[in-house]
């Protein structure tokens, strides 16, 4: 099923700094939450708004071993995606599956994803970058897909996600980086977010552990559990544990 994410009724320029904080928001919330379906629409269409180099948008998700487009800024996009998972290959497959972000600066040279390839050329793009988006257990919940027609624009905004993959958070801080545009910059402060969410969720995960000597999946389960009985919030609970412990 494919949802569409509505544009925002008021008027005025996009929101970059929305972008970011969707990104973060995401991170810091439960992977079974009944929101996360609404947060990445609402990322696919800023992404599809935000950033200049980027013609369509779509968010990848697998439910019981099949892959499915859950939010699209575009239904030409749907081609592109779903040549894909015919194919049970392409770049939001390796992306989702393999955690780490995939980039294919020139589609028409590719000869991994013929599919891909020809669905992709039938509308005019020519490059593309699924992104890994993860929730508050920390592994890929979806892959965000983002498909433009001209490659060299493309490219600064591949290079800086790349770059936000490979650092850590502590070596990244948030802050203009290069030619990058407002949107891209927001998409890249976002993900550096996130990942600085996931780093305080992940410490108050090895506390439980510690305190339990349990396994990861109860020490997660045991924070949502404790999350649900207090704020609501994964990450509210996660700052306060890792706070506490620090002197």
């Amino acid at each position: 099923m494919v949802t569409r994410s509505q544009p925002p009724a008021q008027a005025g320029p996009p929101d970059q700094d929305g972008l970011a904080d969707a990104l973060i928001l995401l991170a810091g919330t439960a992977d079974d939450d009944s929101t996360i379906g609404a947060r990445l629409g609402r990322i696919t269409q800023l992404c599809a708004d935000l950033l200049d180099p980027v013609a369509f948008a779509s968010v990848t998700r697998q439910f019981e071993g099949r892959y499915s487009t859950v939010a699209v800024s575009s239904a030409l996009a749907l081609a592109v995606d779903e040549a894909q998972y015919a194919d049970n290959a392409g770049p939001c497959l390796d992306a989702l599956d393999g955690g780490s972000p995939t980039v294919v600066p020139h589609i028409d040279a590719t000869m991994s994803w013929p599919g891909f390839r020809d669905a992709a050329y039938r509308l005019g793009l020519h490059s593309s970058l699924s992104i890994p988006l993860f929730a508050g257990r920390g592994l890929p919940v979806a892959a965000l897909n983002l498909y433009g027609h001209d490659p060299a624009a493309m490219a600064p905004l591949s290079a800086a996600v790349l770059d936000a993959y490979e650092e850590s958070p502590e070596r990244l801080p948030a802050g203009p980086r290069g030619d990058l545009g407002a949107g891209a910059q927001a998409l890249v402060d976002g993900i550096v977010g996130a990942f600085a969410v996931r780093a305080t969720i992940q410490r108050a995960i090895g506390m439980i552990i510690a305190e339990r000597r349990t396994n990861p999946d109860l020490a997660y389960a045991l924070l949502r559990s404790r999350a649900a009985e207090t704020t609501g919030s994964l990450i509210g609970v996660a700052t306060s544990l890792v706070t506490e412990e620090t002197p």
